[in-house]
């Protein structure tokens, strides 16, 4: 949890200081930003449950509405329970190169097992379409 605060910590300073915007547009801002890494987390995990374990994805309907209303929820969420009262703010942390590198790290960390998975997931599907072309020739 002090690593999701930190994030938050320098997500609204990064909104607050460098693009001088006041303190409830970089709240609003914070909530936008964190609430688009929470999804793509929690996509990633849906991602790996559906590839190494069950099918998840085909008791949820992967529409446009249905990420717009998960993103919504996420956000409300994320709003009243982290961001509202700014209490990332009361751990004083620090604008440091090392955090800053861990947050990046993290990212593209994320960013990397997303592709794999997805890289794995297509391969699978491949191999499928493969299977019931061969099946329908016969």
């Amino acid at each position: 949890m002090k690593l999701y605060n930190y994030l938050l910590f320098r997500i609204f300073n990064y909104y607050r200081n460098d693009y001088k915007e006041s303190d409830g547009l970089s709240k609003y801002s914070t909530v936008l930003v964190s609430t688009l890494i929470l999804y793509f987390i929690l996509l990633v995990l849906i991602l790996y449950i559906d590839f190494y374990f069950f099918k998840i994805l085909d008791y949820i309907l992967p529409n446009k509405i249905s990420v717009l209303l998960c993103l919504i929820f996420i956000g409300l969420l994320n709003y009243y329970f982290f961001i509202k009262d700014k209490k990332f703010l009361n751990y004083d942390f620090k604008n440091g190169k090392k955090g800053g590198y861990i947050i990046i790290f993290f990212i593209v960390l994320l960013a990397l097992i997303f592709v794999f998975i997805a890289n794995k997931n297509r391969d699978k599907i491949f191999k499928e379409r493969e299977k019931l072309l061969i099946e329908h020739k016969q």
